[in-house]
């Protein structure tokens, strides 16, 4: 790898001089280009060396910037053919331009195979780079299992330490048997402190999806502009660039909603994992006799499924505030005045949802009934298992385990 990195380099030292000759055309900014390109270079392979030894999956950093900078890279070598006149420059940013792309293939592969003993068994999604993530690459070994025979238990795939209640445990219990003044958002407060960052993590990608949301309209815009528009050579570039456009507008949706919906499960999970293991760990701290067990049961399954429903839509509240901003503030360069009916309609709903909540909190008999039932079904269930017994249609039947047989 790092002998690719030198040929690369060589390449973007053979650029300086041939940007510094007077015959070659250029504006000011491509000789201080190819300096800082032959910096980057440098600055590449030194990044390569410390990440390959220093870290369990490619480097998250140089895909990215390897993946963005051969975009850019491709179409400033189109732009140098083009024009005809700096054909040996042309020649050796072509080479460039391959020699980055096999970069970008070689940091992309995986280190699995070369990882120590110890770091085998690592979850594949922490030994994922940037594609495998992007695409969920690391979950194509269970997809082809469960294509070719039915799963089992151990055919599932090694769970990240972030998710195991063991980590989330002594995380979180600590420092909840660590604070004095205990309020009731005590709890909500040192989940958001504690999970903070997985909790951040969310808010790139759905940033990311409102931009690519909202080049659509414009996207839209340009192409009906463009199909009104005689065709021309100049033109048959345009469309070349509007499919382009397209492609990465729609990639870029599909990418950022997979990572945005899968970075907010992860920090669900997290918190469901953590809450089901200090009521555990505190309900098994307890006598028979301190605490109905059906409580526990219920806390276990329906309060904490209600609340981690909340936290689904969590990221939706401010960045439903980002769309409808920039959603009126288009309506209003379109349509002017008129912009504010979808407004008066969005408020009036809000509204009517915020009265429709608060008439639910003013009436918990509905929620405690439900909760009531739902204590009622665990205890008969467990009442049922304890016995060994399992219910069926007609009656209730003595389990086969039960009877000994």
């Amino acid at each position: 790898m790092q002998i690719t990195y030198a040929i690369y380099g060589a390449i973007q030292v053979a650029l300086i001089p041939l940007w510094s000759e007077p015959k070659a055309i250029k504006t000011r900014a491509s000789l201080p280009n190819a300096v800082i390109s032959l910096v980057g270079a440098l600055a590449l392979g030194a990044l390569s060396l410390v990440e390959h030894q220093r870290t369990i999956r490619p480097s998250l950093i140089l895909n990215f910037f390897l993946s963005i900078t051969l975009i850019f890279d491709a179409a400033r070598v189109r732009t140098l053919w083009l024009q005809g006149y700096n054909d040996t420059i042309a020649a050796v940013s072509t080479t460039s331009l391959a020699i980055k792309l096999v970069l970008l293939v070689v940091e992309a592969v995986g280190k699995h195979g070369i990882l120590h003993v110890e770091w085998r068994t690592t979850s594949p999604e922490a030994t994922s780079g940037l594609f495998g993530k992007a695409f969920f690459g690391w979950l194509n070994p269970l997809f082809r299992t469960g294509f070719s025979r039915s799963l089992s238990v151990e055919d599932l795939l090694a769970l990240d330490k972030h998710l195991t209640t063991d980590y989330l445990y002594h995380r979180l219990h600590g420092a909840w048997g660590s604070l004095i003044n205990k309020t009731p958002r005590s709890l909500l407060l040192l989940y958001f402190s504690k999970l903070r960052w997985h909790l951040l993590s969310v808010v790139p990608p759905r940033i990311a999806l409102i931009a690519f949301t909202f080049c659509q309209p414009f996207l839209v815009q340009r192409a009906i502009s463009f199909s009104q528009q005689p065709v021309t050579e100049g033109s048959t570039n345009v469309g070349y660039g509007l499919i382009g456009a397209y492609f990465l507008v729609y990639c870029g949706i599909a990418i950022t909603s997979g990572q945005y919906q899968h970075l907010t499960y992860r920090a669900i999970t997290m918190a469901r994992g953590g809450l089901i293991s200090m009521m555990f760990a505190k309900t098994s701290t307890l006598k028979a006799n301190a605490v109905d067990p059906a409580t526990s049961l219920t806390l276990m399954s329906a309060d904490i499924e209600r609340i981690t429903n909340g936290w689904q839509t969590m990221h939706e509240i401010w960045a439903n505030l980002i769309e409808v901003t920039l959603a009126i503030y288009l309506l209003e360069r379109q349509l002017g005045a008129a912009c504010a009916i979808p407004l008066a309609v969005a408020i009036c709903k809000s509204i009517s949802q915020y009265l429709n909540t608060r008439h639910s909190y003013a009436l918990p008999s509905k929620s405690k009934i439900y909760n009531n039932l739902t204590n009622h079904y665990f205890v008969v269930c467990s009442f049922i298992l304890s016995f060994g017994l399992r219910p069926e249609l007609g009656g209730t039947k003595a389990s086969p385990l039960a009877r000994g047989g």
